[in-house]
């Protein structure tokens, strides 16, 4: 971890332990995209509309108030019960297309996609020319990891409606996914000549060339994506990521500040942020950062490690313990998140389970053939076997 704290009592013998984890993890926080491009699901639930002409006008109102009852159970968050009455309306009106794309599209809502596809191709099958149920279904089989069959339906799509720029830039996502590079860059170019300004397309050639490594070729695109739509956080994220990798930290603060403030709720580049403060010795502005990071991904392990570092610095110790359990979760052979959860636990005045822990690290630290990690968990279990009378 890098960092040495000193505590009071018996732990100012202890000092961090360093882990092996931290540093790979963080090289693998940072080598991963901040963003995957890919076009959204274009179908509202509020045009699930009319009912089929061959209804008596019972079954019209009947299917009016199902899906009356429906609108306001998606106002509410019941999407569960939401598609429980499209379901219903689905025996008053079996030829209903808008309500099989309804359907489709809570299922999307609740991250159930492979049920989002199969109610996506029953509407086409009723209304096969229909682009919001082509996106519908492309978006949907993307998500699911279905990247042939999603690069499949953009294409159908394109059929039928050739100049849609942005079925393009879904086109060229399912294409990186499956890393056919070229025709996934010729597929982004084509939406680009579509639609000079489109700042999405721009934004996806600078992450095909981030998925090749070629960091200042995609400086260009990304750029140019920013000036075209200053507010796409996104292109922040992945400007600082280059940055990062440049080793240009005041840039990649500016972008990371820029990224935060359009979407918070990125737990990548909150963590980065807070591990640049953290590097400036901002300890209480990272602290925030880092706390909202794991608050969002509580399984970034890259953040959990460096706020368990500053909660051990401060004695916060209960919330240390609960970061370094975590970690341990992921890394159950990393001696020095061990160590450090003993430091932690010890502080908390839970010696027993202190001493257990750093017994687990040590035995690890000798397993590993670490001698400054066998040689310091040693020297600190043996002054904590003496405070405890051991």
């Amino acid at each position: 971890m890098g960092y040495r704290y000193q505590f009071s009592l018996l732990l100012t013998v202890a000092g961090l332990a360093g882990s092996a984890f931290v540093g790979a993890a963080s090289a693998r926080a940072t080598s991963a995209p901040l963003l995957t491009v890919q076009t959204t699901v274009q179908t509202p639930v509020q045009t699930i509309a009319q009912s089929s002409d061959n209804l008596s006008d019972s079954q019209k109102e009947q299917l009016s108030n199902l899906l009356g009852d429906a609108q306001k159970r998606i106002d509410s968050g019941d999407y569960a019960g939401a598609i429980a009455l499209y379901q219903q309306a689905l025996q008053v009106d079996r030829s209903n297309a808008r309500i099989y794309s309804g359907i489709a599209y809570l299922q999307v809502r609740q991250g159930n996609f492979g049920a989002a596809t199969e109610y996506y191709r029953q509407a086409l099958d009723r209304d096969s020319r229909n682009l919001p149920f082509h996106y519908g279904l492309a978006h949907s089989l993307f998500m699911d990891a279905r990247y042939d069959q999603a690069a499949d339906a953009y294409r159908n799509l394109l059929q039928i409606a050739p100049r849609e720029a942005d079925a393009y830039v879904g086109l060229g996502g399912s294409l990186l996914r499956l890393e056919n590079y070229d025709e996934a860059r010729s597929a982004y170019e084509r939406a680009v000549g579509i639609e000079p300004n489109n700042a999405q397309a721009y934004e996806a050639i600078g992450m095909l060339l981030l998925a090749q490594d070629n960091y200042d070729a995609a400086i260009q695109p990304l750029e140019r994506a920013l000036s075209l739509d200053p507010n796409r956080g996104s292109v922040y994220a992945n400007l600082a990521r280059i940055w990062l990798e440049q080793g240009n930290e005041a840039r990649a603060f500016e972008a990371l500040r820029g990224a935060v403030r359009l979407n918070p709720r990125n737990s990548d580049a909150q963590y980065f942020l807070g591990k640049i403060l953290l590097d400036r010795g901002d300890e209480s502005a990272a602290l925030n950062h880092l706390e909202q990071a794991v608050n969002i991904d509580p399984d970034l392990m890259p953040a959990q490690a460096a706020l368990g570092e500053i909660l051990l610095s401060r004695e916060q110790y209960l919330r240390a313990v609960l970061s370094y359990r975590r970690l341990i979760r992921a890394f159950p052979d990393d001696a020095g998140v061990r160590y450090n959860l003993g430091l932690a636990l010890w502080g908390q005045g839970n010696s027993g389970a202190a001493i257990e822990t750093l017994r687990q690290s040590l035995r690890l630290y000798e397993q590993q053939e670490d001698s400054k990690g066998t040689e310091r968990a040693t020297a600190l279990l043996e002054v904590w076997q003496s405070a405890n009378g051991q």
